[in-house]
């Protein structure tokens, strides 16, 4: 269904889950009772968990699309040969390639934490938090805290997700005034956003 996104969260925090193997061990009960937007497999930590979940990729839509469909709460992509051709029960707004947009579109940046960075802001966030944004592998060469990989990025693919946040950094105080981004992951190779310390946070 063609959608724009709506201030569902006007002026509050927001938490993003990435993808990162970051957090292979977090405990996810941290996140209960927050507003949550879940990249791509996180919809399988559940409704109280995943408040909203986002994709891009159209091979992991159809992989995961028979268990997102019993998913209650709403999931949301800027995949564009779903803009006409998804199911009635999945949001498809209009994709950007790269930046932030508040104009009913949403900016991709190459990858899904983009697109829900995007998102975060234009739902109202007044403040997004970053979790699992790695932006590199494991030291035992994981991608993900999850298993469930379509397939194995390369240092090009991070180099592309780099420069996606590099865009929307500098779009940020112009498009979305007085709102903040803040990295929760000290080890993150994502430098372009203040880092702070997850436990300060949650």
């Amino acid at each position: 269904m063609r959608w724009e996104p709506k201030q569902w969260w006007a002026g509050q925090d927001v938490y993003i889950i990435g993808g990162g193997p970051s957090l292979s061990d977090f405990d996810w009960d941290r996140l209960r009772g927050s507003l949550t937007i879940g990249c791509n497999d996180a919809f399988r930590l559940g409704p109280s968990v995943c408040s909203v979940c986002t994709f891009g990729d159209l091979k992991w839509f159809t992989q995961h699309k028979a268990d997102l469909e019993k998913f209650p709460n709403p999931v949301v992509t800027v995949q564009p040969w779903l803009y006409d051709n998804g199911p009635d029960w999945l949001l498809v707004a209009k994709r950007q390639k790269h930046g932030l947009h508040h104009d009913g579109s949403l900016g991709w940046g190459g990858n899904t934490g983009g697109l829900a960075l995007n998102l975060a802001l234009a739902l109202g966030a007044l403040r997004v938090f970053l979790l699992g944004f790695d932006m590199k592998l494991s030291d035992k060469g994981s991608p993900n805290w999850h298993d469930h990989n379509l397939g194995q990025p390369t240092e090009a693919s991070y180099v592309r997700f780099m420069f996606g946040y590099n865009r929307m950094v500098e779009d940020l105080p112009n498009v979305f005034p007085g709102r903040e981004v803040i990295n929760l992951g000290m080890d993150s190779a994502l430098e372009v956003f203040p880092k702070a310390n997850m436990d300060d946070y949650l």
